[in-house]
Formats: C-alpha cells, sequence, structure tokens
C-alpha cells in the first residue's frame, strides 16, 4: 500500500514540529528561570557556572585567541631593530639572560615601535644530524636567504660552514677603521676565514681570504652572564666563538651598533 503526503500535509508537519520543539525550549527555559530565582549566594554562583561553564570556557577561548592574535598580528608588524642568533649558548638551561634588556637600554630602543630578536635557543653540532639538527639548521640557511638575519655568534667549528658560502661580510670593509684598530688594540682578534683551506669545494667563489669576523674569547660582558658565562671556555681552536654580521644584513650599522655594546 502506498502512502502518500500532499504538499500542505508536510508543511503542517513541519509547523507542528517546529513549535513543539519551541514550546519546549521556552518551557525549558522558564524551569531553569524558576530555579534560578529560588538560589541565593554561593548557591546561586555555583549553579550558574555548572549550567553555562562550557559557554564560559568557549568565551574566554575566543578572547584569548583574539587578544593573541591581535598582539602578535602588531607585534611582527613593528620593523626589525635587529635580528641575532647566538648559538649554542647556555642560556637555554640558565634563562639569566638579559642581553636583549641590556640592549635595549643601551640603544634606547622603542619596543612599542620596534622589534628586536636576539635568539640563544639554538644549538647546532657538527656531528649530530637528526631532524632537529636539520631543522635548526634549515631555519638558519632560510633567515640568510630572506635577508632577515643581521648577526650570528657562535663556534668556529660551526660558522666555518656559511662562511665558506659567502654568508659573512667582511669586516675590514664595514667597520669604521677606527673601531677596528680599537678592537684590535684591546687584544680582539679578527677571524679570517680561507676558502683554499676549507675541505668544502670552493668553485665559484673567491678563494682570498677575507675577515669574517671577530673572535669573543675576552668579551668581558659574555663570559660574566650568568653563572658560568654565555659559552663554555673554548678547549679546541673550533670552539672559540666569532661574532659575523650576515653578508646581506638590511641593518648592518644596528649590527655594528651591537658589536659594540658586547665589546665595551
Amino acid at each position: 500500500m502506498k502512502i502518500g503526503l500532499d504538499n500542505n500535509e508536510i508543511k503542517d508537519n513541519d509547523a507542528a514540529h517546529s513549535d513543539g520543539l519551541a514550546d519546549m525550549i521556552r518551557e525549558q527555559s522558564e524551569k531553569e528561570k524558576t530555579k534560578l530565582s529560588d538560589l541565593k549566594g554561593k548557591a546561586k554562583a555555583a549553579y550558574i557556572w555548572d549550567y553555562y561553564k562550557w559557554w564560559f570556557i568557549g568565551g574566554i577561548i575566543v578572547i584569548v585567541l583574539a587578544v593573541t592574535f591581535i598582539r602578535d598580528w602588531r607585534e611582527n608588524s613593528k620593523p626589525v631593530f635587529l635580528y641575532a642568533e647566538m648559538l649554542n649558548t647556555y642560556f637555554a638551561y640558565d634563562k639569566s639572560n638579559t642581553i636583549s634588556d641590556d640592549f635595549v637600554r643601551a640603544e634606547n630602543i622603542d619596543l612599542d615601535k620596534e622589534q628586536l630578536v636576539i635568539g640563544t635557543d639554538t644549538y647546532l653540532s657538527d656531528e649530530n644530524f637528526d631532524n632537529t639538527m636539520i631543522a635548526f639548521q634549515q631555519r638558519l640557511i632560510a633567515s640568510y636567504a630572506a635577508q632577515s638575519i643581521d648577526v650570528v655568534i657562535g663556534p668556529k667549528k660551526i660558522l666555518e660552514g656559511p662562511a665558506n658560502c659567502d654568508a659573512y661580510a667582511n669586516f675590514e670593509e664595514i667597520l669604521p677603521k677606527e673601531l677596528l684598530e680599537e678592537l684590535k688594540d684591546r687584544d680582539y682578534e679578527l677571524y679570517y676565514f680561507d676558502p683554499a683551506a676549507d675541505e668544502i669545494d670552493d668553485t665559484g667563489y673567491d678563494p682570498t681570504p677575507y675577515c669574517a669576523g671577530i673572535y669573543l674569547d675576552n668579551c668581558t660582558y659574555l663570559n660574566n652572564m650568568g653563572e658560568n658565562g654565555a659559552y663554555p671556555v673554548a678547549e679546541t681552536e673550533g670552539d672559540r666563538i666569532i661574532f659575523t654580521i650576515a653578508a646581506n644584513s638590511l641593518r648592518v650599522d644596528h649590527a655594528i651598533d651591537f658589536l659594540k655594546f658586547l665589546t665595551e
């Protein structure tokens, strides 16, 4: 047997169903209002929290996400004063690092208008090439390629790889001569990279040695940071810490200011 409903009957059934649902919602709402009006003090507060907590929690999450998004957008939209990476420091474990705060004060940087990024958590190894190490290296290479990084400080054995690819500016060309002479007079040793002595094929690159940075062995500021200094005492030539400036840095003047700050 075939039963059929015409369009009017279907509309009537839908309307009845909607009306029934609306009545049910109104009835439930009236019950909740009556129950709520009978409660007082802590009982009332506890009831409101128990009944509406997921709405409260959801609302808080939405507000937090919105505030975080707006804050991050504003922060990332500010121009960068300096982006420096300090590789293999003790600061991943020792949180007494005050370099950013000290540099902000020294340069009178207005953080409401500009960003200062000094990374101190990246560790690179010349022996261990696991996924984490590869990810760190890829991030560093991408920063060079994007011209977003200005300064890289780290052990010689780590920094010699990028030096072979002309990643670093020539200090004898970018530093004021008086600053260069002052640093040498104060026993700061210049780091010369010799492409011909490197094991990596240097085809296509200028084989002439150039001044790619400066050693920070006697940097009093870094040596007195935290409990053990910013870096471990170098036991080999490859462990010595070098300050370099990216060859394609867009903020060379600020990078030089950072060098002055560390070596004063």
